[in-house]
Protein backbone atom coordinates (compact mmCIF):
# COMPACT_ATOMS: atom_id res chain seq x y z
CA UNK A 1 0.00 0.00 0.00
CA UNK A 2 1.22 3.60 -0.46
CA UNK A 3 1.31 6.32 1.82
CA UNK A 4 2.57 10.39 1.45
CA UNK A 5 4.10 11.37 4.89
CA UNK A 6 1.73 14.04 6.51
CA UNK A 7 3.87 14.78 9.76
CA UNK A 8 7.50 14.00 10.10
CA UNK A 9 8.16 10.86 12.70
CA UNK A 10 10.94 7.85 13.49
CA UNK A 11 11.44 4.57 11.98
CA UNK A 12 9.83 2.11 14.61
CA UNK A 13 12.67 -0.32 14.25
CA UNK A 14 15.81 1.63 14.02
CA UNK A 15 14.32 4.87 15.34
CA UNK A 16 17.47 6.63 13.59
CA UNK A 17 15.49 7.06 10.17
CA UNK A 18 13.08 9.91 10.12
CA UNK A 19 10.56 10.34 7.21
CA UNK A 20 10.13 13.69 5.95
CA UNK A 21 6.18 15.18 5.23
CA UNK A 22 5.66 14.84 1.36
CA UNK A 23 7.76 11.40 1.01
CA UNK A 24 6.01 7.95 -0.89
CA UNK A 25 6.65 4.96 1.04
CA UNK A 26 5.27 1.85 0.03
CA UNK A 27 4.51 -0.33 3.47
CA UNK A 28 4.37 -3.93 3.09
CA UNK A 29 2.31 -4.72 6.53
CA UNK A 30 -1.15 -4.12 6.25
CA UNK A 31 -1.11 -3.52 9.90
CA UNK A 32 1.36 -0.94 9.93
CA UNK A 33 -0.10 0.84 6.98
CA UNK A 34 -3.13 1.36 8.88
CA UNK A 35 -1.35 2.08 12.27
CA UNK A 36 0.63 5.17 10.49
CA UNK A 37 -2.81 6.51 9.50
CA UNK A 38 -4.79 5.97 12.30
CA UNK A 39 -1.84 8.39 14.23
CA UNK A 40 -1.81 10.87 11.45
CA UNK A 41 0.81 10.50 10.14
CA UNK A 42 0.45 9.49 6.55
CA UNK A 43 -2.33 9.09 4.34
CA UNK A 44 -3.30 7.13 1.46
CA UNK A 45 -1.69 7.49 -1.64
CA UNK A 46 -3.51 6.79 -4.69
CA UNK A 47 -1.56 9.08 -7.40
CA UNK A 48 1.72 7.16 -10.13
CA UNK A 49 4.41 8.69 -8.37
CA UNK A 50 6.99 5.76 -7.43
CA UNK A 51 7.53 5.05 -3.96
CA UNK A 52 10.78 6.63 -2.35
CA UNK A 53 11.56 4.18 0.52
CA UNK A 54 10.02 0.40 0.69
CA UNK A 55 8.54 -0.75 4.85
CA UNK A 56 8.60 -4.19 5.39
CA UNK A 57 10.26 -5.92 2.76
CA UNK A 58 13.59 -4.33 2.80
CA UNK A 59 13.91 -3.75 6.70
CA UNK A 60 13.39 -7.50 7.18
CA UNK A 61 16.59 -8.11 4.69
CA UNK A 62 18.23 -5.67 6.97
CA UNK A 63 17.21 -7.29 10.38
CA UNK A 64 18.45 -11.04 8.85
CA UNK A 65 21.77 -8.90 8.49
CA UNK A 66 21.87 -7.60 11.93
CA UNK A 67 21.25 -11.31 13.52
CA UNK A 68 23.93 -12.97 10.94
CA UNK A 69 26.05 -10.27 11.95
CA UNK A 70 26.20 -10.86 15.59
CA UNK A 71 26.76 -14.52 15.12
CA UNK A 72 29.62 -13.56 13.48
CA UNK A 73 30.84 -11.46 16.05
CA UNK A 74 30.14 -14.06 18.25
CA UNK A 75 32.80 -16.44 17.06
CA UNK A 76 35.65 -14.00 16.74
CA UNK A 77 35.05 -12.87 20.21
CA UNK A 78 36.60 -16.51 21.87
CA UNK A 79 39.49 -16.13 19.61
CA UNK A 80 40.38 -12.60 20.60
CA UNK A 81 39.41 -13.36 24.19
CA UNK A 82 41.93 -16.49 24.56
CA UNK A 83 44.69 -14.40 22.24
CA UNK A 84 44.32 -11.93 25.21
CA UNK A 85 44.41 -14.22 27.63
CA UNK A 86 47.81 -15.74 26.62
CA UNK A 87 49.24 -12.41 26.16
CA UNK A 88 48.56 -11.78 29.83
CA UNK A 89 50.40 -14.76 31.17
CA UNK A 90 53.40 -14.36 29.16
CA UNK A 91 53.55 -10.97 30.60
CA UNK A 92 53.21 -12.48 34.02
CA UNK A 93 56.04 -14.62 33.69
CA UNK A 94 58.59 -11.81 32.39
Amino acid sequence: MKLIVKSIFRDKTDHVTVYEPDTILEVKDKERAADLISRGLCAEYKGKKAAAITLGEKASAEAEAEKAAPAEKAEEAPAEASTEGTTSKTEEAE
